[in-house]
This record gives structure tokens, sequence and C-alpha cells, in this order.
């Protein structure tokens, strides 16, 4: 009788050996033969999403859930590469980059340091309109999540620690902000996970809410924090037990499956109660650190119909959640709980918590489809007054409390709203502030949409109420100069960009390229909403290929994700944030590739010609670059509907001053090093627009990287 062979062994055993590998021996048996190197083997999404999942604590992604490619190479790059960028406004310093550093102008500003460096000069700044990465990162090792609340920026580790930015709090007058991540506390006696492992207080799910963090253990522990300086309080419950021990199965009564900090209610989720939602506990600040470590919850309502588990026979659940289905995700919003079911439906409660009621009624369903349309939702998604609902086709369903559920409760819904740029276009997650929201793309890019307050820099597009937003497709009006986005952004939204390099390629050829007075007439075009829309789009489309235009061969690698890869991304209240995976070497080779070599000149000439003076070379450089100012100032003008008085402020055009828009470096013509860029002499662009009309100007007309978008009957009010 004959051995039997690994190979001769039905592939339905191999999946079951698998998870007993680790990633080493599943990676070296894979490799041993081309029977088993095959993508169904070597890159099965169970083993890669749950390798990624317990390795580095990354949260699930249930669109991208049998995505075994994407879960394998998230494991390979999440080693070396996380970054954590944050962008909007800086209130209470939730972004944690605080300061700014600026390089001393080449005109002498600042000074010269030691070896012969500019001294830096540093300022605090309240706005952040382009993705900036948070301060002080490297040391916490692996970043596996990060969650903005209303007035912070909170990561999770690999090794469960958690750490905050910001206050908790801004309503408090006892919480100092912190500008560094801080590490979250627990009561005397635990250690925080970056001193040792302790199942009870390693995080492996958390939430944040708008002024307080919910986390669940390892052990099962329900923490809650309302105080970035003070300890966690352990969440209990009067009318019932949970499951706290190592190594519980998530088929025991009492067992957590998830919490949610929402905007003024805290939940979890519980095997055999469902859906369980509560007061956020707050630790009294008069009060010793070591007289409190754990609060019992008196006051709790259940959501009804959302006790069923299909793989939990030890209880009897209700009838009606047998029908509704057990319980995938859910958010937590203002007034309303919401929920999907692996029936693929979706159900909504209202949250009556006041002084006579503390309950959850009962559910009703949120209608998807129409015309008979029969839609299978796969996840929810939400915060405040906003909501996602995606389904297994692509769809992406969006709606708010005003319109959407308070009409489902109160009187008709209105069908809720389906976003062009969002349908089929691979979204994973949607993350929502107050006014601004973000989708997350499985190809590893973000794009914004809604309103930006204030130009207070949440939609991460550049600009901060300067042209560079508005090429984007940014319209800032009113006086408190809110941005908006054009109507045509909603066809293929507009990508949050992370290169510094095309920062400073939006501000050249927003002043004008290199002849403004050649550019003005155009320029002055995109005062017309319509005109905007289109230049934007051709902005979009430039910037999107810009590995392919500066990358070459030299941007592709084995697992083929982009330089600038997007893991996560999240928003609260007016900022927002995106862990990203950084590929140093490709960004390098692409930075380089933006910069002029500089060219040697015979004695007395310079690469651009004989020059009468060291003197005369820079006026000139003034006159160009104050000529270049002149029209974008005119631009800010015709945006806002109203002159710029501080466009005229002490050393606004003094090229001494390092944020003077005449200083070349602020202008986007040469870096920091004073090399030229390589779009130093590209012009404005000059478009045939879809109306027939032809922009004026002397230049070539511009070519559209992907063929210009047909917009008429595909964007709303164009």
């Amino acid at each position: 009788m004959s051995e039997t062979q690994l190979l001769d062994l039905p592939v339905d055993i191999l999946y079951l050996i698998f998870p007993y590998l680790d990633v080493t021996s599943f990676v070296a048996l894979t490799s041993t033969c081309t029977a088993l190197h095959q993508p169904d083997i070597a890159q099965y999404a169970p083993y890669w999403s749950s390798a990624a999942r317990s390795t580095f604590r990354v949260p699930n992604q249930p669109v991208v859930e049998n995505d075994g490619v994407r879960w394998q190479k998230m494991y390979r790059r999440l080693l070396t590469e996380s970054r954590c960028f944050t962008w909007g406004n800086n209130d209470e310093t939730c972004l944690g980059h605080g300061h700014q550093q600026h390089m001393g102008s080449p005109f002498g500003r600042g000074g010269i340091g030691p070896a012969g460096r500019r001294r830096p000069i540093v300022r605090a700044r309240q706005h952040v309109s382009w993705p900036t990465e948070m301060e002080g990162i490297e040391k916490l090792g692996i970043i596996a999540d990060m969650q903005c609340g209303g007035w912070s920026t909170n990561l999770l580790t690999s090794k469960g620690g958690l750490y905050g930015v910001g206050v908790m709090d801004g309503q408090a007058r006892n919480q100092p902000a912190k500008p560094r991540p801080s590490p979250l506390r627990y009561p005397a006696g635990l250690p925080h996970p970056s001193e040792r492992y302790e199942p009870a207080s390693a995080i492996k799910q958390f939430s944040a809410g708008r002024y307080h963090v919910l986390a669940l253990s390892d052990a099962g522990y329900i923490w809650s924090w309302s105080h970035m300086n003070m300890p966690a309080l352990q969440v209990k419950f009067l009318n019932f037990e949970l499951t706290v021990r190592e190594n519980h199965s998530s088929s025991t009564p009492g067992y957590v499956k998830k919490v949610v900090a929402g905007w003024s209610k805290s939940a979890a989720l519980i095997v055999g109660s469902g859906i369980v939602v509560w007061e956020p506990i707050k630790r009294n600040a008069r009060q010793p650190e070591g007289e409190e470590d754990a609060v019992l919850v008196m006051e709790t309502a259940i959501c009804p119909g959302t006790d069923f588990q299909r793989s939990v026979t030890s209880f009897e659940p209700s009838p009606a959640s047998i029908d509704i289905g057990e319980v995938q995700n859910f958010i937590c919003l203002e007034e309303y709980i919401l929920f999907n079911t692996h029936l693929g439906k979706v159900y909504a409660a209202s949250i009556v918590w006041n002084a006579q009621s503390k309950a959850v009624s009962d559910v009703r369903e949120v209608p998807l489809g129409t015309d008979g349309e029969t839609k299978f939702a796969t996840d929810v998604q939400g915060s405040f007054r906003s909501f996602a609902i995606f389904t297994n086709d692509g769809t992406v369903y969006t709606g708010d409390l005003g319109e959407h559920l308070h009409g489902l409760f109160r009187t008709t819904m209105r069908p809720l709203d389906r976003i062009h740029a969002l349908q089929q276009t691979q979204v994973i997650s949607i993350a929502f502030g107050d006014y601004h929201f973000h989708a997350l793309h499985a190809p590893g890019y973000i794009t914004s949409y809604g309103t930006e307050p204030q130009s207070c820099g949440s939609l991460g597009l550049g600009g901060h109420g300067n042209p560079e937003g508005q090429i984007r497709g940014l319209r800032y009006q009113g006086v408190s100069g809110d941005g908006r986005l054009v109507p045509h952004a909603s066809l293929h939204g507009r990508r949050i960009w992370f290169e510094k390099e095309k920062q400073k390629w939006i501000a050249f050829i927003t002043s004008g390229g290199r002849d403004p007075e050649e550019a003005k007439e155009r320029m002055r075009m995109l005062s017309e909403v319509n005109v905007q829309g289109e230049v934007s789009e051709w902005f979009e489309q430039e910037g999107n290929a810009w590995e392919q235009r500066f990358g070459g061969d030299n941007t592709q690698s084995e697992d083929d994700l982009g330089t600038y890869f997007a893991l996560s991304v999240t928003a609260a209240g007016w900022h927002s944030g995106a862990l990203v995976l950084v590929n140093e070497n490709k960004a390098n080779k692409i930075r380089e590739a933006c910069l002029q070599d500089p060219v040697e000149a015979p004695e007395g000439k310079t690469a651009m010609g004989e020059k009468a003076s060291g003197q005369e070379e820079q006026a000139n450089n003034r006159g160009f670059l104050n000529r270049a100012f002149d029209y974008a100032g005119d631009i800010i003008n015709w945006f806002n509907g109203s002159p710029r008085t501080d466009t005229e402020g002490p050393g606004f055009r003094d090229p001494n001053n390092p944020d003077a828009f005449v200083n070349p470096q602020n202008h986007g013509a040469v870096a920091e090093d004073g090399r030229a860029y390589v779009w130093s002499q590209d012009s404005f662009p000059r478009l045939r627009l879809a109306n027939g009309q032809e922009m004026p100007g002397e230049v070539e007309f511009s070519e559209w990287r992907l063929g210009r978008p047909e917009w008429q009957g595909r964007v709303e009010g164009v």
C-alpha cells in the first residue's frame, strides 16, 4: 500500500492545515512546487487576511475580505512602510504636527546655520490643507489603525497599544492638548502594551467617538477613555455578564464582538444579547485615580432583533431576530443604530434617551434600490449624522439623518443617494466628518467629497483658500470662506495627493506658469464654474498619472502597489487622517525625476545665458514672480467674490519673507536645493471646452491624458 502524498489530499484538507502554519512556514510550503504555488493556494484569502489581522491587528475590511492578493501585499509592506498622515483643522493640535517649519529664504531671512544650512523658521499653523506626516510616530512601531475623534487623532499599534494626540473632550476645561502621540493609560497594575503583553490591556479593536474612546482587549475587557491624561475605566454591566478570559470562543454568550464609540452614546455587539447601548462613562477628575478602576453601567438599552447568532445554540434567540438575520456590522449615529445582516439587509433603530426613557425602538428595514432592484448589503459605515451602505455589486449608497432616517421613522424616506464617483469604483470604506467625507478605493487611493468649513483644509486637496485648492475644483464662498467642490467632481472624484512635489507643481501652474501674461485671460475664465470644473478635471488626470509621467519602469515593483498606498482613511469634525504604505525607494526616484540636473555654464554666464550681475538676476526673478503674484491674486479675488486685503500685508511680496509668494520655493519653481523643477517651463493649460469654446492664448492646446469626459447628463447642474 503506497503512502498518501501531500498533493494527493483534497484542496479542502489543505485549507484546514494552513491556519496552523506561521507565515514563514506557509510561504516555504507554497514555494516547493508549481501545484502549491498557484494563486488559489499561495494567495489563499482567508489565510492572508487572518495573518495580517492577527499579526498587525489590522481591522477587517468586508468589501475586500476575499482579496488574497491585497492581504498578502499588505502583510509584506506593513513591516516597514506604514505612515500616518493628517490634514484639516488643527484645533487642540489634533493633527499631531503642531508646527510648520519654513527653511530660511534664499534671500537671507532665517540666516545660515551650522554646516552652511539655512535655519528653519518655526510657527504654529491652524489649518493644514495638504496631507502631512504626524510627528513622533516612528518610535511607536507598526501602526495598525488610526481614527479621528472630535478633537483628537488616535492610533493603534501592532502590539495593541493605543496612543492619542489633541484632547479627548474639547469642551472640557481641564484637558491640556497633546501635540505628540501619548499612550492612553490603564489603571494601576495593568501595563501598557508597549511595556509588556497583557491580554487584559492589549487592544484588538477600538473606536473613537466625538469625545470618548472605546476599546476591546484580547481578553474581552471593554475600556473607556474620556481624558488623555487619565487612566481608562473598565466597563461592566448590571444586567448581564461579559465573557472575560483568554482564548474565549466567539460563540460563547457574553463574548464582545465589537465596540463603537458614537457621537453621544457607547455601544457593543455582545453574543447572546445583541447591540447594547449605554451612556459614555467619565472618570471623575477630582477623584484619586486608584479609587476607581471600573464602572458598573446601570442603564442600558438593547436594539431589538439583534441577538441572533448562527453559530450559537446555547440560547434561544428572539423569533424576530431569526428573520432579521445575524448582525455583521453596525454603527452608532447621533440618534440611530444602523446595522446590516448576513441576509443582505440593512435595518435602523431610533435611540430614545431622556429622563423618561432609555430605550432603542423596534427596527425598520432601510429600502435599497429602486424600480424593483434587489440589492444585497455587505457593510454599513458612518458617524455623526451621515452613513454609507455597500452592496455586493459595487453600489455605494450614502445618506443622512435629516433626509433619510428621519423620514424612515417619521414620514416618508427619500431614496438614498448614489454619487457617480463611488459606484463600481472598488470603494472599501467611507469616513465622515461633520461636513466632509472621504472614500478609500481598493487600488489604494482616496477621494474627497462635501464641504470644507472656513477653508480649513479638511478635504485635503490643498490651497487653503488659494488658487491651489481652486484648481482642484474648490469654490470658496461666503464670509467664512467655506469651500465646496464643483459639480464636475462628482463624476470621478478628486483624489488626495501625498507627494509634496505635486503641491509645488500646482503652485507653479496656478501662478500662471512660465508666462503669466500669456495665461492671464485663461486664468480669468476660471471664475465660471463650468470652466473651473473642466480645468480641474484636466489637472486631476495629470496628477493621477504622476508615476507614469515621472517614474516610468522605475515605479513598477513585484507587488505592483502604488508608491503611496492608502490602507485606511478616517475623519471627524473638521479634520481627517490616513494610514498609508509609503515605498520610499520609489518615492525618491520619482522625486528626483521631478528635478532638472544642474547645468555647468561658462565663466561669467549661467545656464540661462549671460547675466550682468547677481543682483540683476535676482531682480528679474522678482519681477517675473511679482507678475505671477498679480494674476494669482486676481484669481483669489474672483473666486472669493471680494478683495483679499491680506495680500497687501507686511512682507507678502517681500522676498526675504519665507511665506511670501515671491519666494521661489513657495512659488513652486525651484526646490530647496536650488534646482529647478521640470515643469518650470510649462504653461497654464489651454483647453478646447465641452461647449465648443477654445480657451484664448498663444501656446498649443493641451491634450487630455484620458480624454475629455462627457459632462452632459452625467453631472448634475452641467
